[in-house]
């Protein structure tokens, strides 16, 4: 595969941050400028004769209580259809960014590797050991946040770094109790869009690797000159200079909780994930690394952290993978509802955590609060009614979440909940009786046909009870026989 030819790189500095983190909204003057530099691009890509393109707003965007209006007021005034990044699709294209723009990525993950994404205004934390992804954070604090919260303690010299690191040690604290335990960091890799003035203090060139000694040195450097020395000394913006000492104070307590001994800084950034991500997809690249599979194991981290029984996951998770699969013709959806139906099958008992009766309605809470790494809001939205609906209820008789969501994919969940129920109704007894199961397709009926050594009087009890759902779904009969 050829490398990503960048035929222009334009950028335009909007102090749209700054804004939220002072007063909640954007500014009407910020506006106008982000409508003026939107308004260059789109000339440039007429220019260029560009016929498709995305248009996306990071998360911390949609914090703004006017984000809605300032979305309409961009469509109006420069016609781009302005999309919201979830958090957790954010950071996954930044992760798929840094595989992309790493280099030896896939061997650098095989020792204990933080990915510390550092935005103006929260941070995540992504973990991989082994070659794999282990476990992925965020928290609500970045550099732009920090200056902001403690502007007016800037000019208390004496102990305005002691209130800093005071402030950053409470922000992260929590992280310890959901940490993956027992990985042995050896790297760090910093990522952000705002780290100009870091990269000029720390890094002689994209490819640079620090050791700890070499950081802890340019650190103490830092703490003793004032930003607009910094902003001359390394020819930034002010604005780049003074989020420095912040994102160097971030680094140096994560430094210290992980005990790695490298830190690389990559040059990867959310345009560069965009990028990457709509090539794997549309299978122009391939990546050694699976991001699937990340979203997968995060899914995982949740069933595990709310007590899921694993067993019983794995089983009706690839009852509903086959199901799926053999039913292609019937249901017609695409291997995106298919990965959707399996994130379902991982979470729909997580609710059982809160009340086992009715634990639905609690895995749909647990879901809707939950961020699952590389998964939309709507798309986690369909996620959650999935896992509503898989029990005893169905849409038909509780309407409410079902009916705030859009139309296609009310459709997409009514398919995929009535697979979920029937998988789920193969292990009723959670006594795995069933070991095989096949799947036939008939003029008017779905047969499964269930290969078990152990009486299958419950299941076969349950099986006609949620069958009753598929059969109002897909107008064909489900019937299991062995």
């Amino acid at each position: 595969m050829t490398n990503i030819s960048v035929v222009e790189d334009v950028s335009a500095d909007v102090t749209i941050g700054a804004d939220i983190y002072n007063h909640r909204m954007i500014a009407f003057r910020t506006v106008d400028q982000a409508c003026q530099a939107l308004a260059g691009f789109v000339q440039i890509m007429k220019d260029y004769g560009v016929k498709e393109y995305r248009a996306v707003a990071a998360s911390s965007v949609q914090e703004a209580m006017n984000a809605e209006y300032v979305k309409e007021q961009i469509r109006i005034k420069t016609g781009l259809n302005l999309e919201w990044l979830a958090n957790a699709e954010e950071r996954y294209l930044h992760n798929q960014a840094v595989s992309y723009k790493t280099k030896g990525f896939g061997k650098l993950i095989e020792e204990g590797t933080m990915l510390i994404d550092i935005g103006s205004g929260s941070m995540q934390l992504t973990v991989y050991d082994g070659g794999h992804f282990v476990f992925s954070r965020n928290i609500k604090l970045g550099p732009l946040r920090i200056r902001e919260m403690l502007g007016d303690l800037e000019n208390h010299k004496g102990n305005y770094v002691d209130i800093m690191e005071d402030y950053i040690m409470s922000k992260i604290d929590g992280y310890h109790q959901f940490a993956p335990k027992n990985i042995r960091y050896e790297h760090c890799v910093l990522v952000g869009t705002d780290l100009l003035a870091f990269k000029h203090a720390f890094m002689k060139s994209s490819s640079d690797t620090i050791n700890r000694d070499r950081f802890d040195e340019l650190y103490g450097h830092i703490l003793d000159i004032p930003v607009q020395v910094l902003a001359r000394q390394y020819g930034v913006p002010y604005d780049s200079a003074s989020q420095l000492l912040p994102s160097a104070m971030i680094l140096k307590i994560m430094l210290e909780m992980t005990g790695a001994k490298r830190i690389l800084l990559s040059e990867a950034d959310l345009a560069d994930g965009l990028l990457i991500h709509d090539e794997l997809d549309h299978h122009k690249r391939r990546i050694d690394h699976s991001f699937i599979e990340d979203i997968i194991i995060s899914a995982r981290n949740i069933a595990e952290r709310y007590n899921c029984d694993p067993r019983h996951i794995s089983i009706v998770e690839n009852y509903s993978l086959h199901l799926f699969d053999r039913l292609r013709p019937l249901h017609g959806l695409d291997k995106r509802s298919r990965l959707l139906l399996q994130l379902a099958a991982i979470l729909q008992d997580s609710g059982s955590y809160i009340d086992m009766n009715a634990h639905y309605i609690h895995s749909y809470y647990i879901i809707q609060s939950s961020e699952i790494m590389g998964i939309s809001d709507s798309e986690r939205d369909i996620i959650a009614n999935i896992a509503r609906y898989h029990s005893a209820e169905t849409p038909t008789s509780d309407s409410a979440a079902f009916e705030s969501l859009p139309q296609a994919s009310r459709l997409i969940v009514a398919k995929l909940s009535a697979i979920l129920r029937i998988a789920d109704a193969l292990d009723d007894s959670r006594q795995h009786k069933i070991k095989k199961i096949t799947v036939s397709l008939r003029h008017d009926q779905v047969v499964i046909t269930a290969k078990a050594d152990d009486d299958l009087s419950l299941e076969r009890l349950t099986f006609e009870e949620k069958a009753a759902y598929f059969e109002e779904v897909f107008g064909l009969k489900p019937i299991l026989r062995g």
